[in-house]
């Protein structure tokens, strides 16, 4: 109804008790301002004034006039209103009844002579009651104060010369109403994009003529959208004494935009408001309401205006200049005499500071100081940019501060820089002045640090200021093969490797900072000529091991033999190592033995060179991190780090006081062993040593051991899986003091390595994180006492296999529209994707145009673990835009992006194609071609749901089973590749073109059964009021409806101070400590010490050691260099934004479907005869009544307006695909508008006027029954 309404068409409204709400909400009362409306009422006498007594009419607003007339006993069938234009247009007649003796009429032309006609009707006919003859003056306003209005207009690229022109239409109307002349309003005009450009100041034009012949003569500028620039010029230009504000003047700056700005708007225009002027905001389309809502002057809800399109400009107008009026005389002073006080003030011009100072240069800061004018401002305003062009910045001072330092700014660039003085009055004459950064300072003092045959060390003097440092490294000549090399650091100095020996090569370094580089600084270096074997070195010395490393030679080596010697002479040998290698690993040493090593190279020439060295091997290590472990009885397993070279290990354990010790031996290979016969109360000293094969043997180690009396473990230990990647644990604490627990868990299969934390002593659960999807773990749980470690209990569990798509869980699966970001907070940040809202549900619509190519790695979500039995699930739109051509609107691709997984729709086929992988990877899929499938691609949103079940393929179109095929096994998802939205199915990489299409719902559901259980309440044509809720957005155009959810309001204070967390985890366990010293010796044993070197001594057999873990992966290798870094793209200009498409043509109908609602009348043809009446068609469904709202009040018009606008235009849009076309006819009729509890009925009774349908006549045969569906009556009256 409002598109209607803003198509400025005449209708009559029934007017009643219920219906006078909706007109109080959207300001229809008389306006209390100088911009009265008037009325011309017909002077003639006689008939016209015996016809006229009673009747009463009331302005309520620029297009509405409210009409009562006194009640007749006669009209036992109500009244007819009839309002039609003198000049004879029958084509705008409109004629309703109605029961109370009032009516208003809306929608009326300006200077148009209406004739007005009462009837009262009864059983016998029609009596003519009352008539008028009037006529509507526009709207003029005449402030009663000065005011100086600045408008504020975008001329980005974004516009276009088309939409620019609807904007200069739109100032003009604006203006129109208000009296120009320079002791009443003044108007100044300024365009900005990439920079402002004042197109004329306050005192340019005198007469609104001049004023509305320069708005038609203003040109498209195109740009950027720098909106805190044009603020600033406001404050700079528009606002000083100059350009003609004029200090007693209202100020007022009307911002007009379509996009959100690109840079900081925020300051300027709180300075503007500081000062006393005004802001309004009108964003049209895409602008970014949120920062025009920060930019405005309160109430936001007058000074806040947004359009969906240019169009609707016009609509906007009239409210703004009643509404700028309303504001002007709200500000005029209060009547009465005026004391010196409040005098008017004398329009001198305001101090100034002088003598800018531009000191302390650098290539990132520049330090500003000027002297303070005579009178000390409230504030100074920087503003600085660079002159060559670019965003500006600035920042406010704090008077009396006369200085200010400007940091971040880009080397070697020149800067204009502006200092304004901002007073209670306004903004006085700023100083200007240009400063050039610095260059970014070059390394200095290059130093070759160290040069080998292959690689130099460079190293400089760090630059203050820089991030990182550019090193480019050139052979001098080129040799071969060999290129350059580049590489970026963060430090001042680098290593480069892989160089030739015996070359020159010439070293550049520049400084970085961001994308800033410096002048290169260069060095030249040649790397060392390859010699004869040379710096012996020993790396990696243990008690039976050590590296040899020597300096290679630069002639040609076939192997290098290294032998080694004893320095008594009785262990020697030799390895040999290949020409290639400079390094070799001396094995099955003596401990604490020095050896002589000699290093033999063989050259293909026939000489050799030897390299003599000496190393002593480390004395052999003793056992080390011992851990004793209660077994069941009296037996414990002690446990210690292994050790190469130990041929066995001696243990023995003696309990304190008196006691028997006991010895047990045990082979070198083991690293664990059984102590049987400890008592559980006594403590035992437990002592190991190793005897090694070389004979000697390591120093003893000791521990104490003290049985636990009472450390029992944990019980009920629990696992439960909430997400696919976690796994909850639970379990009862045991009795006693725990100081904490240990908690280890791995892959139930073993094929991993085992995790463990640590747990305070008083918790009883813990959430293992970061799992693997639908696996199997094992969790161990152990509890740790001051006297030890108690058992540990086990528990195995899965993970979940899909997440719940929802809070309350109840349905598993996947949501693939937050996975991609196609939800409201996240879709900006996505190219080729917009956003617009439904007029059915909180449900946003989101359009995937060609160049959206929306792609995710499957891996980031987790579709391995989807189950064969699932359920595609979409909502989607096909538009006039997409290809004819098929596309997959969801699929799954292997690296290589070949398919494997997805839905197919082919406009052209009229189709639908599922296809997966079976076990065996081999393609599989089916086709539904059937006519309810064809309904799909005729324009309407349509929920799809593909079942896929062991055997078999189900589909469903708007939760109506289509049709099933057979299909075999369904194979595992790839655990690597991509998942796309939209893609072409020709299409081939990854960078390929997409459809367009729009989508509100994709997921996945983790079972096949959810097509049967799902209500389509999504649907407007599927909702069930008894199964499905009330959507809380849904447009339902009545005047007993609430209105939607009013703007959001301003944020909340701040929350109270949460509850402490719970204690933090304990941390990791530490290294062992270093052994304690070694006690007394004791008593002589029954064995002897080991013999001499070849002797072994054979202990007992130990028991079988525990099977060790599978170790540790190998570390990562190194990281290649960075390739090059390539030469920055110039920026290019934002292209504007293209047309919206022509209609597409309709598609061929389907076959017949359920009743839908009513459609569009067809466009209107030739005049024909006049035929009798028609018969009035059947009643429209009954629809909810809703709750009466609260009256409203006057500052919401604006809201009201606007979302009334957005939402029943939206509403129209979505049930009327050629609803544009009827809108910009120029000639309609004018449409009656229902309120109360008018319903459709049988015919009236004949009249001189028998085309014109009288929707009110029903009311009076149907009091009793319910309205009719608010969609279908409007569909009707159109």
């Amino acid at each position: 109804m409002v598109g209607v309404y803003r198509q400025h068409k005449a209708r009559l409204t029934s007017s009643s008790s219920s219906g006078s709400w909706w007109l109080q909400a959207l300001g229809c009362k008389p306006l209390t301002m100088n911009f009265c409306f008037w009325l011309w009422l017909g002077a003639a006498l006689g008939t016209e004034q015996r016809l006229g007594r009673g009747l009463r009419l009331s302005v309520l607003s620029e297009d509405r006039l409210q009409m009562k007339w006194r009640d007749v006993e006669s009209s036992s069938l109500g009244y007819l209103v009839q309002v039609k234009p003198m000049a004879g247009d029958s084509e705008l007649e409109v004629m309703l009844t109605t029961k109370t003796p009032k009516a208003t009429v809306g929608g009326l032309s300006p200077s148009k002579e209406y004739t007005l006609q009462i009837f009262a009707l009864a059983g016998s006919g029609r009596t003519l009651l009352a008539q008028r003859e009037f006529v509507r003056a526009p709207f003029r306003c005449i402030p009663p104060v000065p005011t100086d209005m600045i408008f504020l207009v975008d001329g980005s690229w974004s516009i276009g010369h088309k939409n620019f022109q609807l904007v200069k239409d739109f100032l003009a109307s604006v203006v129109s109403p208000f009296e120009i002349s320079p002791d009443k309003v003044q108007v100044g005009l300024t365009q900005y994009s990439g920079d402002a450009q004042t197109e004329w100041d306050l005192n340019s034009f005198s007469t609104k003529e001049e004023l509305l012949d320069a708005i038609g003569r203003l040109r498209y500028k195109g740009g950027n959208t720098f909106t805190g620039l044009a603020l600033t010029h406001v404050l700079e230009q528009n606002l000083r004494p100059a350009a003609g504000p004029r200090a007693e003047a209202v100020k007022m700056v009307l911002l007009v935009t379509d996009g959100k700005s690109q840079d900081d708007a925020r300051t300027a225009a709180r300075v503007l408001r500081d000062l006393g002027a005004d802001v309004f905001a009108v964003g049209i389309k895409n602008a970014d309401e949120a920062e025009l809502r920060l930019l405005a002057s309160q109430p936001l809800d007058l000074t806040v205006h947004n359009v969906l399109d240019f169009p609707q400009l016009s609509t906007l107008a009239g409210l703004l200049s009643r509404l700028v009026c309303q504001w002007v005389q709200s500000r005029a002073p209060p009547r009465g005499p005026v004391t010196a006080a409040v005098s008017t003030p004398v329009l001198d011009p305001l101090p100034a500071p002088t003598g800018l100072v531009l000191a302390q240069v650098t290539s990132s800061s520049v330090q500003l100081s000027w002297t303070p004018a005579p009178q000390p401002p409230l504030k100074y305003l920087i503003v600085w940019r660079p002159s060559r062009g670019g965003a500006p910045r600035e920042v406010v001072v704090e008077a009396p501060a006369s200085s200010v330092e400007l940091r971040n700014l880009t080397s070697s660039t020149e800067y204009l820089v502006s200092v304004l003085p901002v007073y209670a009055g306004g903004v006085g004459e700023g100083l200007r002045g240009l400063a050039t950064t610095l260059p970014l300072s070059p390394p200095h003092t290059l130093a070759l640090a160290t040069v080998t045959p292959q690689t130099i060390r460079l190293t400089w003097q760090p630059v203050s200021g820089a991030t990182q440092y550019l090193v480019r490294c050139s052979p001098i000549p080129p040799k071969g093969e060999e290129k350059g090399k580049e590489v970026r650091v963060g430090w001042p100095e680098v290593l480069l490797e892989g160089l030739q020996p015996d070359h020159d090569y010439t070293i550049s370094v520049q400084s970085l900072r961001g994308s800033e580089t410096s002048e290169p600084r260069g060095i030249q270096a040649r790397t060392s000529a390859l010699g004869p074997p040379r710096h012996l070195n020993f790396e990696n010395v243990t008690h039976d091991s050590a590296q040899v490393v020597w300096e290679g030679s630069h002639r040609t080596v076939r192997f290098c033999r290294v032998s080694y010697v004893s320095s008594q002479g009785g262990h020697s040998g030799q390895v040999e190592a290949p020409g290639n290698i400079s390094s070799a690993t001396l094995s099955l040493l003596s401990s604490a033995t020095t050896y002589t090593v000699r290093v033999t190279c063989s050259y293909s020439g026939g000489g050799s060179s030897t390299l003599t060295g000496l190393v002593t091997t480390r004395k052999v290590p003793s056992p080390s991190q011992l851990v004793v472990t209660e077994l069941p009885g009296d037996a414990v397993q002690l446990e210690w780090a292994a050790t190469s070279g130990v041929l066995v290990y001696q243990i023995k354990w003696t309990p304190l006081g008196d006691g028997k010790a006991h010895e047990v031996s045990v082979p070198g290979t083991l690293r664990s062993a059984i102590l049987p016969s400890l008592g559980r109360m006594a403590e035992y000293d437990i002592t190991i040593l190793a005897y090694y094969r070389d004979g000697s043997r390591s120093d003893p180690v000791s521990l104490r051991y003290t049985p636990a009396v009472s450390r029992s473990p944990p019980s009920h230990l629990a696992l439960a899986s909430e997400t696919p990647n976690s796994l909850e644990v639970s379990w009862t604490p045991p009795h006693g003091p725990v100081l904490h627990y240990r908690l280890s868990y791995a892959l139930a299969s073993g094929s991993g390595p085992e995790k463990s934390i640590s747990l305070p002593g008083p918790r009883s659960h813990a959430t293992l994180s970061n799992l693997l999807a639908a696996t199997k773990y094992r969790v161990l749980v152990s509890a740790i006492y001051e006297a030890g470690e108690s058992v540990a209990v086990s528990a195995t569990g899965r993970t979940a296999a899909c997440p719940a798509l929802h809070l309350d869980g109840n349905r598993p699966g996947f949501d693939l529209m937050a996975a991609f970001g196609l939800v409201e907070k996240e879709y900006a940040s996505l190219r080729g994707v917009a956003m617009e809202p439904s007029a059915f549900g909180a449900t946003k619509t989101f359009t995937l145009l060609k160049d959206a190519q929306l792609t995710l790695r499957a891996s980031d979500i987790h579709l391995t673990t989807l189950p064969p039995e699932h359920t595609i699930v979409f909502l989607l739109r096909l538009l006039p835009e997409t290809p004819r051509e098929a596309f997959a609107p969801w699929q799954i691709m292997t690296e290589d992006f070949q398919p494997t997984m997805g839905v197919l729709l082919d406009a052209g086929r009229k189709s639908l194609t599922y296809f997966n992988h079976d076990p065996r990877a081999a393609q599989q899929g089916v086709t539904f071609d059937l006519p309810d499938v064809k309904k799909i691609f005729f324009g309407s949103f349509h929920k799809v749901h593909v079942a896929v079940g062991p055997s078999k393929v189900r589909l469903y179109v708007d939760c109506q089973k289509i049709a099933e095929r057979p299909l075999g096994e369904v194979g595992s998802p790839p655990t690597s590749g991509f998942i796309t939205l939209g893609r072409l199915a020709k299409a081939r990489g990854p960078r390929s073109s997409s459809a367009t299409f729009q989508l509100q719902t994709l997921q996945i559901i983790c079972s096949d059964s959810w097509a049967e259980e799902d209500r389509c309440c999504d649907l407007p044509a599927s909702r069930d009021s008894d199964t499905c809720p009330v959507s809380p957005s849904a447009c339902t155009c009545s005047s007993e409806t609430p209105g939607p959810p009013g703007p959001q309001g301003p944020p909340g204070l701040p929350g109270k101070k949460g509850t402490p967390g719970e204690q933090g985890f304990p941390g990791p366990r530490g290294e062992p400590g270093p052994p304690g010293q070694m006690g007394p010796e004791g008593p002589g044993g029954q064995q002897g010490s080991p013999g001499t070197q070849g002797r072994t001594i054979q202990g007992p057999v130990g028991p079988p050691g525990v099977k060790g873990e599978k170790g540790d992966h190998g570390l990562p290798g190194s990281q290649g260099l960075p390739g090059h870094q390539g030469t920055p793209g110039r920026v290019g200009l934002q292209g504007p934004k293209g047309m919206r498409g022509l209609e597409g043509t309709a598609g061929l109908p389907g076959p017949p479907g359920p009743r839908g609602f009513q459609g569009l009348a067809g466009a209107r043809g030739s005049g024909g005869e006049r035929g009798p009446p028609g018969a009035v068609g059947p009643t429209g469904l009954p629809g909810p009544k809703g709750e009466r709202g609260e009256k409203g009040e006057p500052q919401s018009l604006t809201t009201i307006y606007q979302l009334v606008s957005q939402a029943c235009e939206s509403a129209i849009q979505t049930h009327m695909l050629k609803f544009d076309s009827f809108l910009h006819e120029t000639a309609r009729p004018p449409m009656p508008i229902l309120e109360g509890e008018a319903r459709l009925g049988g015919p009236g009774p004949p009249n001189a006027h028998s085309q014109t349908w009288l929707p009110g006549e029903g009311a009076l045969n149907h009091a009793e029954e319910k309205a009719p569906e608010p969609h279908a009556f409007f569909l009707r009256a159109l």
